[in-house]
């Protein structure tokens, strides 16, 4: 720029330096340099203007990127449970009529435990990637993620009930698809609970909740399953999720208590073992058999935690025993295939002081589907500790007879029901004559009968039976009433007959 100064200095005639020029002739240089400083300020300006403008640029594209993340998850992609809010809020706005579908994968922990947190977060970006595609090719839904395997879809319009199923059906179908995983195909299940608003303007908790028990009693049914809000259903289902809260307090109140029942000799009558039965006692509701509250156990994951309290108070109960009267406890599908299993019962021994040839662990049908080689193991292990293991309600499965035939069990109680038809039937006697001898096939030691009358008694004695067991007997005694029924029972030779 000074060079085109000097060179407006040339043509006005001047000879000297630019320097000069400018300050002999300070009103010329001014007007020659006013159109160059114009030229700088506009520049700058310009410049200024650019950058404010990317700056504003980049925040509002900052503030999008966090508004998109405070709305959608970040594994899947999909709308979250924040998003879902702010739907419902608007619809509430808007006075809206919608529905509401909360669903809930099934499997999804056991893909979770069996291949991998990987292989889990897999196969929930492509549940989602399928329920994002479903929402693109509708006007009148969203789909969001709601946490963990939990879903939701909205249904911005008034629709009818048919409708609705056929939306729940097409989901269920489209979730249930395999899934291809990295090294393997898993397939999934899905549970899906429906609710519709009863006004445009009900709060959504209310109507989440009410999908939420439609939900629950849809998880109750077996396999993939729709269900809609139902009062009756309802009730029952808020029915189960009180017991689900309550039983969680239990154990720490120690509401659970057990209860014993005598396992006799079919031959003297001499009592051979007491079963631990598990009871809860409800602050509300009075006395609970485990029939009903196991249920709930292992919906809300405590199966484990009861296995291990049952087991540990009946060893220390009969460690005060009389005489070499044994216990039996029956345990769960989930504790017995836990590796820890074998170091927690060697830990409960030790505290009890309960010579392990004393204690019996039971066992159902349903460990079969562990996999004959882990089950082979397992009792390997128990029976290196000196505790025996008998299988019970058996008979249920002819699947199992072929699997029992692999193990190696001490004893057999056959279910209830096979002995309650022996008197009345032909094919009945049959059935258990059949029982018998496959005990005898096996080697099994003994083989315990759920008594009914003494007639029954008498039948399976002749046919081999060596424990009966049931009402005719004893009702369940109360713990603290075992020691003395035990002494009462056996006399003075108690240890030498037991």
């Amino acid at each position: 720029m000074p060079a085109s100064f000097f060179f407006i200095a040339r043509y006005a005639g001047y000879s000297g330096s630019f320097l000069t020029w400018a300050f002999e002739n300070p009103s010329q240089f001014t007007l020659a340099a006013m159109p160059a400083w114009m030229g700088l300020v506009a520049l700058q300006f310009a410049r200024n203007r650019r950058r404010q403008m990317e700056a504003d640029d980049a925040r509002r594209q900052q503030e999008q990127r966090l508004l998109h993340d405070a709305l959608h998850d970040h594994l899947t992609g999909m709308k979250n449970r924040a998003a879902f809010h702010t739907a419902a809020r608007r619809i509430a706005v808007e006075s809206q009529n919608y529905a509401l579908l909360l669903l809930d994968l099934d499997k999804f922990k056991l893909v979770n435990d069996t291949k991998g947190h990987q292989a889990g977060d897999q196969l929930l970006i492509e549940i989602a990637t399928r329920l994002k595609a479903l929402e693109a090719s509708h006007d009148n839904i969203s789909a969001y993620r709601l946490g963990g395997d939990e879903f939701a879809v909205f249904v911005h319009a008034s629709v009818s009930h048919d409708h609705l199923s056929g939306l729940g059906e097409a989901i269920a179908d489209l979730v249930c698809e395999p899934v291809k995983l990295d090294d393997s195909t898993v397939d999934v299940g899905v549970s899906i609970g429906i609710a519709e608003a009863l006004r445009p303007t009900e709060p959504i908790k209310d109507v989440m909740q009410r999908a939420d028990l439609a939900l629950y009693s849809a998880k109750d049914r077996p396999g993939s399953s729709v269900m809609f809000y139902d009062k009756v259903l309802a009730e029952a289902s808020l029915s189960r999720l009180e017991m689900e809260r309550d039983l969680v307090s239990a154990i720490a109140q120690g509401e659970l208590m057990l209860e014993f029942q005598p396992i006799l000799s079919s031959g003297d009558g001499h009592i051979v073992a007491m079963e631990a039965l598990l009871r809860w006692l409800h602050p509300q509701k009075g006395l609970i058999s485990a029939e009903r509250f196991l249920p709930a156990a292992e919906r809300c994951g405590l199966t484990r935690k009861i296995d291990a309290w049952v087991l540990n108070a009946a060893c220390m109960d009969a460690a005060g025993w009389p005489g070499q009267v044994a216990v039996s406890v029956a345990i769960s599908k989930a504790e017995f295939e836990d590796d820890n299993f074998p170091a927690r019962l060697v830990r409960c021994l030790d505290r009890s002081g309960l010579p392990p040839q004393r204690l019996t662990i039971e066992l159902s049908e349903s460990v079969i589907s562990l996999g004959m080689e882990r089950v082979r193991e397992r009792l390997e292990q128990l029976h290196a500790l000196g505790v025996r293991v008998t299988l019970h309600d058996f008979g249920l499965s002819l699947h199992a007879l072929h699997q029992v035939i692999k193990m190696d069990v001490d004893g057999l109680r056959l279910e209830r029901s096979l002995t309650q038809s022996v008197l009345t039937s032909t094919e009945g006697a049959g059935l258990m004559d059949a029982m018998m001898q496959f005990g005898a096939a096996i080697k099994v030691a003994n083989a315990n009968i759920p008594e009914s009358n003494d007639n029954t008694i008498d039948f399976v004695r002749h046919r081999g039976a060596t424990q009966v067991q049931g009402y005719l007997s004893s009702t369940p005694l109360a713990a603290s009433a075992v020691s003395e029924f035990i002494a009462n029972r056996a006399g003075p030779d108690t240890a030498r007959r037991a």
